[in-house]
């Protein structure tokens, strides 16, 4: 694959990821979540008693944008704000019951597509995986450049 292929092929990747972006999807009980709704479920899933802030910040979300997912997954009971642990200051962010149950379910929706690639890392000498997160920082910064 030469540099242009790799190129057009992040490039539909993030077309085809915006795309995704504007279509819901139904959980368990007709929870009906979008893709950015999901994946903050995801981020707390992953990192228990993370805050807003640290979201924000990781993630590259604006501070309004995490806000807004937070209460409307507050608002369906997916998540409990409990103060934190590091600080005393702050609110940390935990899933409900519920919201680890839509986390599993999320999860299991990307489980083919996280083993074939698992897989084909693997395969990697380390040296190519250094060169493809390499390419990859080089395509984030150039979007990161453009962006407002």
């Amino acid at each position: 694959m030469n540099s242009g292929e790799l190129l057009l092929k992040a490039y539909r990747l993030i077309n085809l990821y915006n795309a995704t972006q504007k279509k819901p999807h139904t959980y368990s009980g007709g929870l009906l979540l979008y893709p950015a709704q999901a994946h903050m479920l995801e981020i707390i899933g992953d990192s228990a008693g993370i805050s807003q802030s640290m979201i924000a910040a990781e993630y590259m979300i604006t501070k309004g944008a995490v806000s807004q997912s937070i209460s409307f997954l507050d608002e369906k009971g997916l998540i409990v704000k409990k103060p934190s642990q590091d600080s005393g200051r702050g609110v940390g962010l935990y899933l409900s019951e519920r919201g680890r149950e839509i986390f599993a379910e999320h999860r299991e929706l990307h489980s083919e597509m996280i083993a074939e690639v698992t897989r084909l890392a693997e395969k990697l000498p380390s040296e190519a995986t250094e060169i493809l997160l390499q390419i990859a920082d080089v395509i984030e910064e150039s979007i990161r450049k453009i962006q407002p």
